[in-house]
Order: structure tokens, then C-alpha cells, then sequence
């Protein structure tokens, strides 16, 4: 079953014939993750989406899946009890996007806890994870620190430790999550924007007008639900179409990368922010160093974030008192980019105390709601909302299907082994068929068993020195229902962020690729570069 260019129109001609269960407006991690669950209870389902898949907040996370360590220090167990447990399931399901990376916790004179205080805390987070944790975590000397983090302050080290996470790739895990919805059954369209409901007589919801972003056209739907997963954009979305809503207090998180021969970590650093000694980490991605989080405030339009001046500042002091003989400057950042998380609005004062957990709020007339919780427990944000439309549907609770979603394996899971042996078969495979062993270590690395979809031979490289294949520019636009440039050059790889150029040289030949693969016409091509280097710009906002 494709999912592409092709097959677009049947999709959208299934938003016009179909009645369905519930119309999920919004195509980030929940979105996409809750059309899936439905799909694959057996409902009727479409899931909507103005940009593209993983557009907002869930592709510009700290790309990490854990159970929430800082969260120990609020004694909320119950969030890291679920992240911990919703960490293995996603490492079952999506063994190729999501894998453990050792994570150091340094501790100084001047550290807020001594190394027995972190080393007490980490055996809590052991045993909130049980039998499903990865490994657990083991303390270090000033001596075995150095050999193990050589580019880490040495001064008034006192020791530390080491425990596990795991890291991932937001934007393709939230992709694949829209595929299987795709391959159970729902109509999954980016480039739709939501416009209005549809009500009956008694104000029930009974539909929506959309409207096809790539042709201009109005699309009546007919559903029985509208399931609002809009993350930071709630507020804006509910308010269009009713009276004002301030559910959230969106927070602005900040990334920036620099290359890795800049700032040689070899493990997930953890480290205490200078001016507020808030968590930030520096983590290793391949050729890169991704550094963050900042915690902000943010009251502007969440179409407009971007990363400032004072963004990065905060950053680079952190990073320069942790490595002061490796400290990037503002020369050697290759990227930056900037999020939003949609945190309900408490009455915390600051923003680093603001609730995590997440809010279903059912409406009564038809009309969901889903907003906080953090990327790692997407799944169970899903099987509560589910659950919440059931009852909205008034699906008698004996004949309500259960979850399937802890043991149903993610599209480039199948057929996968995610065991050293196996991954270096799958890349050895490739190797022998003249493909580059970064290229294949790459393909498999990402793609997992749907590597195989690529008609990787002979193909050559979009950009020196990167593993990224111009075949790859065709898959995703075939079968991975890329329909802009950035879509290609951000969320399905991830050139914007590791090439020199962010991508710039090469983005002329790869929307010549697309022009053929799409239909475009010269001004379509036109926009498309404008809009990827409008992109790249406001990456590099800061500087101005």
C-alpha cells in the first residue's frame, strides 16, 4: 500500500465519501498516534494536518525518549513510573528509532547534590523502571571520569555517574506512527487545514469544513467527533471556531548543534544551567552535538518561534563551564531550532515547575481535547483520549475494544533485529551491493526493515561527506507522503541540521527531483525553495 503522491487523491476523495468516527485535527505525535489506535480498534478515523506530519513541537524536541529524571525532584512518581515502562514498550515496538545511549552525570564542589544524593536518586529510577530498565546505572571516580568524558572540566570534579535513556528521531517516529495508521485503515492527509465544524440543530458536532492546502479546495466532512490534538496551537484552533480558550502556557525549548569535533562528548552529559541551574544536555548525534533545552515563556503566535540571541547565550555559558577548554562559539553553531510545549496552565510561577502530565477534556457536543504530557508517553496519551471518545460515542464499556498499541511494532520494526549481529547483517548486505558502509549504516539505521523499500544502488550522495542518497529524495516522496521541500530536507532526513549550509546547495536539485516526482509547475518549484530557505533563516535569527 502506497503512501505518496499517488495515492493522495483516494485519500482525500475518502475525506469527502467516508462517515466517520472521529476527525483528529492535528498530525504531530498525538495526532497521528490516536489514529492509529483508533484505526487499529476498528473505527472509522481521519487525521488532518495544515503542514506536515511532526510540523510542530514533535519535531523539535531534545530527540530523547526517558522516564523524566528531574521529575524525581518534584516526587512524581507516577509520571516517571510511566515514562520508564512507556520507554521499554517504545523500544519493543520501534527497536530501530528508539535505543538506550548512556547518559553521564558529573558532580562539582559547587553541584546542588554530592554524588551519593545523585547516586541515591538514580537507584530510584532504577526501580520505578523494574525488569524493563536497560541497565542500571553505576557510579564513577574523578579518575575513571576523565578517561571515560576526557573533554569534561576536570577542576573540583568530585565524581558521578552513569545511567541509561534512550534517543530517537521525533520527527521519523512520528512519521511511522502515521504510516501504520495509514496501513490500518484511517485517512492520513497533511496539507489539510481545519476550518470549521459542522454542528446539527441541538450544536452537536456532526462535521467540519477543511480545506486542501495544495489545491485551494473546501472539503465538507462528515464525522461524529473532532478530536483536537493541535498541541501548541489549542488555544488558536478552539478559539477560531468558539469562544476565546486559554487552556495552555505553551514554554519555548531552544536547540542548538555544533559538530561533534567542537564539542567531543562520548556520552548524553548532563549538566546544571548557569543561570538557573535548570537541566540542559549535550548529546552526541552522529557528526553533531545537539545542546538544550531552554524553559521559556512564549505568548506570540506559535507559527512565529524561533530561537534569540539570549537563547543561545544561555546555552553556550552552560556548555563553556562544563567543557571550558572545548566550548563552541556562536561561529561553530551549524543550527539552531526552537519548540513549543503545550503545558496546561497551572499556578506554577515557574515555567520549570509547570505539570507535565496530561489533560483530556471532553467537550460534550462531540468535541476532544488533548494538551501537556511530554513525547515519551505519546502511547498512553492516545489509549486515555481513545478511551474518551468511546465514551463520547457512548460505546457500551463491555464492547469497547482494548489497546493494541504495547505490542503492535511500528512499520520499520517488522522483520527487524535490532541485536548488534543482525544490524551489522542488514548493513554488511548492502556493503556487498556497492553501497557506502556509512550510507547503509544510515539506511538501516533509519529506515529499519523498510530499508529494503530504497533503491539505494549506484545512488549517490546528496551531499560530501553526509550518508543521505538522492533515491532517498524518491522514497520519500513515494511512499513517505513528503510533499515540500522541508519536508524532505528537516523531518524525513535530517540535512538542515548537519549540513555546512543547512542543506542550501543542494536544495535547488533536490526540488528539480520533486518538480518531476510531483508534477510541479516552475512557480510551485519556486515557492518551495523560498520556503526551505525562509526556514534556514529563521533557524539563524538569532544572529541578527
Amino acid at each position: 500500500m502506497t503512501f505518496g503522491h499517488h495515492d493522495r487523491q483516494a485519500r482525500l476523495d475518502a475525506l469527502k465519501s467516508k462517515h466517520f468516527d472521529a476527525l483528529i485535527i492535528g498530525g504531530g505525535i498525538n495526532g497521528v498516534a490516536t489514529a492509529r489506535d483508533m484505526a487499529m480498534r476498528g473505527f472509522q478515523v481521519a487525521c488532518i494536518e495544515k503542514e506536515d506530519f511532526a510540523y510542530g513541537t514533535s519535531s523539535r524536541s531534545s530527540k530523547l525518549i526517558h522516564g523524566g529524571l528531574r521529575y524525581l525532584e518534584q516526587a512524581n512518581f507516577g509520571l516517571v513510573f510511566e515514562g520508564t515502562h512507556e520507554r521499554a514498550t517504545l523500544r519493543k515496538v520501534a527497536p530501530h528509532l528508539v535505543r538506550p545511549i548512556p547518559f553521564l552525570y558529573p558532580v562539582y564542589e559547587s553541584s546542588k547534590r554530592g554524588v551519593w544524593t545523585v547516586s541515591l536518586g538514580l537507584w530510584m529510577y532504577d526501580q520505578l523502571a523494574g525488569k524493563r530498565r536497560y541497565g542500571r546505572h553505576t557510579r564513577h571516580d574523578v579518575a575513571d571520569l576523565r578517561t571515560r568524558e576526557p573533554a569534561l572540566r576536570q577542576e573540583q570534579l568530585r565524581g558521578g555517574a552513569i545511567y541509561y535513556d534512550c534517543w530517537t528521531d521525533d520527527a521519523r517516529l512520528c512519521f511511522e506512527n502515521a504510516l501504520s495508521a495509514h496501513l490500518s485503515g484511517a485517512s492520513m492527509l497533511n496539507r489539510v487545514c481545519f476550518v470549521s465544524p459542522t454542528r446539527n440543530e441541538d450544536k452537536r458536532i456532526v462535521g467540519a469544513t477543511v480545506r486542501d492546502e495544495e489545491s485551494g479546495q473546501n472539503i465538507s466532512v462528515r464525522c461524529k467527533t473532532l478530536v483536537h490534538c493541535t498541541g501548541p496551537w489549542t488555544d488558536q484552533v478552539l478559539s477560531q471556531s468558539g469562544p476565546p480558550s486559554d487552556m495552555l502556557r505553551p514554554t519555548k525549548g531552544v536547540h542548538v548543534l555544533v559538530p561533534r569535533d567542537v564539542l567531543p562528548v562520548q556520552h548524553a552529559v548532563v549538566m546544571s544551567a548557569v543561570r538557573d541551574r535548570r537541566v540542559v544536555f549535550a548529546i552526541p548525534r552522529g557528526s553533531m552535538t545537539l545542546i538544550g533545552t531552554t524553559d521559556t515563556d512564549f505568548s506570540d503566535n506559535p507559527d512565529d518561534v524561533y530561537t534569540t540571541s539570549s537563547d543561545v547565550d544561555y546555552l553556550l555559558e552552560t556548555v563553556t563551564a562544563y567543557f571550558p577548554n572545548h566550548a563552541p562559539t556562536r561561529e561553530h553553531i551549524r543550527a539552531t531550532y526552537a519548540g513549543l510545549r503545550p503545558l496546561v496552565r497551572d499556578d506554577s510561577e515557574s515555567t520549570y515547575d509547570v505539570s507535565r502530565e496530561h489533560t483530556v477534556v471532553t467537550r460534550g457536543d462531540g468535541t476532544l481535547i488533548i494538551a501537556g504530557g511530554k513525547y515519551t508517553t505519546y502511547r498512553r496519551m492516545a489509549d486515555d483520549l481513545v478511551g474518551a471518545v468511546m465514551q463520547d460515542l457512548k460505546v457500551p464499556r463491555r464492547e469497547r475494544p482494548p489497546c493494541p498499541t504495547a505490542n503492535a511494532l511500528l512499520p520499520g520494526a517488522a522483520q527487524y533485529d535490532a541485536s548488534p549481529e543482525m544490524t551489522q547483517s542488514g548493513v554488511s548486505a548492502l556493503v556487498e551491493k556497492g553501497v557506502p558502509q556509512d550510507m547503509a549504516q544510515h539506511l538501516v539505521a533509519t529506515y529499519g526493515s523498510r530499508h529494503t523499500l530504497i533503491d539505494c544502488e549506484g545512488s549517490s550522495r546528496m551531499i560530501d561527506g553526509l550518508p543521505y542518497c538522492w533515491a532517498e529524495v524518491d522514497h520519500c516522496v513515494l511512499n513517505e507522503a513528503a510533499l515540500g521541500l522541508s519536508d524532505i530536507l528537516i523531518r524525513r532526513l535530517a540535512i538542515f541540521y548537519e549540513a555546512p549550509d543547512q542543506g542550501l546547495e543542494c536544495a535547488k536539485n533536490v526540488a528539480e527531483r520533486m518538480q518531476t516526482l510531483l508534477d510541479w509547475d516552475d512557480l510551485k518549484r519556486a515557492n518551495e525553495l523560498s520556503r526551505y530557505e525562509n526556514d534556514v533563516a529563521t533557524s539563524r535569527r538569532w544572529q541578527n
